[in-house]
């Protein structure tokens, strides 16, 4: 049986934590303290912090630098962003507000105590444009949005622009927190963790956006390779926002399934693809890069045979331009794959075949009729 040690003088929390079938023992601020020098300490420490100034005990980061295995639940009285974060910068794992319930407490308990099994390693597709203004972002915001809405399975989009980036801004979002509180993070990052971190967007897509504030200098490589790696056994898909001029997040893509380079018909573009293209395939192999031409007019003076002998692969998506349709989506804050339009089925197909799952069923011939019959005589 768990033990969980817990610095309340509320009987009815203490009530609920039993309930959660784990050895409880109530402790008070001088036996918390000892913790810190204490060979072994319990699985989890509970803490009630509960009223309007609320205030971690002083102890709390030198328990969790003495033991790094052990799970620390704070109880408040609302989720109050600013002391959250200094929370999990203390080492804090979960935060449960008012009002309390025992479903609530024993999911707490389950996922920072006892734990899940491993969940089999998600799909993640990483967008770097060609160049700025190319539809980048436009295309990770609804391939996360297809994604989800097609497969009913948990979606995460990650803005890796670590400032000014505006995947939650499509998404009709405003973070509370960003990528980089992840990173800077990523040594204690846990699922419960991790959980308070995302944004829970409208269209269902989970988004780790980009931060307000300056950051100073690159990012450690490996510190966002964990991110990614543990994104990956977290969610089913996650969708990347690469900024091509950051080499830092161009060097740790390792974690990725897939790596899309867009592009647009302007020979700059179609220039920028081609380096961008070969520079990622050297590093990553071949098999994991692909380019999409994005806003494509049939009439532009840029042919698609053009394009193939440029980038010299085929093009196997391009993706039509329909500007009222995209500036519509963003003003709206409703990912445009949740429509009807032509460009909503073309980047739903886009987003299928990127993770190769079934087609859009939108694309599909109504049943019963004799293109039907005929597909399915040749199946």
């Amino acid at each position: 049986m768990t033990h969980i040690a817990v610095l309340t003088n509320d009987d009815q929390l203490l009530e609920l934590l039993r309930g959660s079938g784990q050895k409880i023992a109530q402790i008070d601020a001088v036996d918390f303290a000892n913790y810190s020098r204490a060979t072994e300490a319990p699985a989890a420490v509970v803490i009630d912090v509960r009223g309007n100034h609320p205030q971690l005990p002083p102890g709390v980061p030198e328990f969790r630098r003495a033991h790094s295995q052990s799970a620390i639940v704070v109880v408040v009285s609302k989720l109050d962003p600013q002391f959250m974060l200094g929370a999990m910068r203390a080492g804090v794992n979960e935060c449960l507000p008012e009002p309390l319930t025992r479903e609530m407490i024993d999911e707490a308990l389950r996922s920072v105590v006892v734990g899940n099994q491993p969940e089999p390693a998600g799909q993640v597709l990483a967008f770097v444009g060609a160049k700025g203004g190319v539809g980048t972002s436009t295309l990770a915001v609804n391939t996360a949005a297809a994604l989800h809405k097609q497969t009913k399975s948990l979606a995460l989009m990650i803005d890796l622009h670590l400032v000014h980036g505006d995947a939650a801004l499509f998404f009709g979002s405003d973070p509370r927190f960003s990528v980089v509180d992840a990173i800077e993070n990523v040594h204690r990052v846990d699922e419960s963790f991790f959980s308070g971190l995302v944004e829970k967007t409208r269209s269902g897509v989970h988004v780790l956006g980009s931060s307000s504030r300056p950051i100073h200098g690159a990012m450690d490589p490996q510190r966002t390779r964990s991110l990614l790696d543990f994104a990956k056994h977290k969610y089913p898909f996650t969708v990347l926002d690469v900024p091509r001029s950051d080499f830092a997040m161009l060097d740790a893509l390792d974690p990725v399934t897939s790596i899309v380079v867009i592009t647009s018909q302007e020979v700059s573009a179609l220039r920028s693809a081609t380096h961008t293209a070969e520079t990622l395939r050297q590093r990553y192999g071949a098999a994991r890069v692909r380019v999409v031409l994005n806003r494509f007019d049939k009439n532009a003076a840029v042919a698609t045979s053009d394009i193939e002998r440029v980038l010299g692969e085929p093009l196997k998506h391009q993706i039509p331009s329909d500007y009222r349709v995209a500036v519509e989506a963003v003003n709206t804050g409703i990912p445009l794959v949740l429509g009807d339009s032509k460009l909503a089925k073309v980047v739903r197909a886009l987003a299928n075949d990127l993770a190769g799952i079934a087609k859009d069923p939108d694309n599909q011939p109504a049943p019963g009729g004799v293109l039907s019959r005929l597909a399915w005589r040749r199946i």
